[in-house]
């Protein structure tokens, strides 16, 4: 049986502690229904190359089963291509499958992928690299490298408990941000470019972004004692944190940041690479530089 050169699936099977692997054989059903094709990474550095074989190949539709990180990693092979991401949530935070309406239903969401109208969404641009959620440094990047580690448990509350782990040693670095002739100087808790309203599983620190407006919403968060930041945290799962004095949140296209020790720059929760002191990030919107399905 030759595959439907439309559609073919990519299975991350590691995504969300093994999730994604326990539910292949019902994906291999549907993509034999659909006479589809199936590929399951073997790495997670096998995702981008995969993403890129698809699109070489002509495939219309990749369904990608994974969580936000694996999204990330095949969204570096899809970049500027003409096919288009089909979102399967399979992850800990899925927040690209938040932003499109995708149902957490593997079946309903794999329809969804299917019928959902194509359309293009912004990428962030950090040198050679492209972000789809959001890229940054600071306390949120190195809560992202704890919860990456977490093995124990994952789903909405790794983040939440990475979080708390980190204030207690977190020292926040001093920061210079330009962007579009505006500049800020000062200690930060971090400093993120954002592309979508939520990450973390739904945290939603960039409430006005759009995926698809040519910007990116910059959220700079000055350093505040550790009392204030317990105080002030719920409030990002309702966006409410945006009123803080110590919260600047405004439009971008194109954002520089460097600060005075080593950092990690993080991009859909994943490490992007360490960053030196006093080395400049260029963060650039991509308009249009993905297509999706929804």
């Amino acid at each position: 049986m030759s595959e439907n050169i439309t559609t073919r699936f990519l299975v991350n099977p590691g995504s969300r502690n093994g999730a994604a692997r326990n539910a292949l054989d019902h994906v291999r059903v549907l993509a034999s229904r659909l006479d589809a094709g199936l590929v399951v990474s073997r790495r997670v550095g096998d995702l981008a190359e995969q993403a890129r074989r698809a699109a070489e190949d002509g495939i219309e539709r990749l369904l990608v089963v994974g969580g936000d990180g694996t999204m990330h990693h095949v969204a570096q092979g899809l970049a500027g291509t003409a096919t288009a991401l089909g979102v399967i949530p399979m992850g800990s935070g899925n927040d690209l499958a938040i932003a499109l309406d995708t149902p957490r239903n593997l079946d309903e969401a794999v329809r969804h992928a299917l019928a959902a109208p194509i359309r293009r969404i912004d990428l962030i641009r950090a040198g050679d690299t492209v972000c789809v959620g959001y890229a940054g440094a600071g306390f949120d990047s190195e809560v992202a490298r704890r919860a990456n580690q977490v093995r124990r448990f994952r789903g909405r509350w790794v983040y939440p408990w990475a979080a708390l782990r980190t204030l207690v040693s977190f020292a926040p670095p001093f920061a210079k941000v330009v962007w579009d002739g505006n500049a800020f100087e000062g200690r930060v808790m971090f400093v993120d470019a954002a592309n979508l309203p939520t990450y973390g599983g739904g945290m939603r620190i960039a409430p006005s972004a759009r995926i698809d407006d040519g910007l990116l919403d910059l959220l700079i968060v000055k350093e505040v004692s550790l009392s204030a930041f317990l105080s002030v945290f719920p409030k990002v799962y309702k966006g409410n944190h945006v009123d803080h004095p110590a919260v600047l949140l405004t439009t971008a296209k194109r954002v520089e940041i460097e600060f005075d020790r080593e950092v990690e720059l993080y991009g859909g929760g994943e490490p992007v690479r360490p960053v030196p002191a006093g080395e400049r990030i260029v963060l650039e919107v991509m308009p249009g530089g993905l297509g999706v399905a929804g």
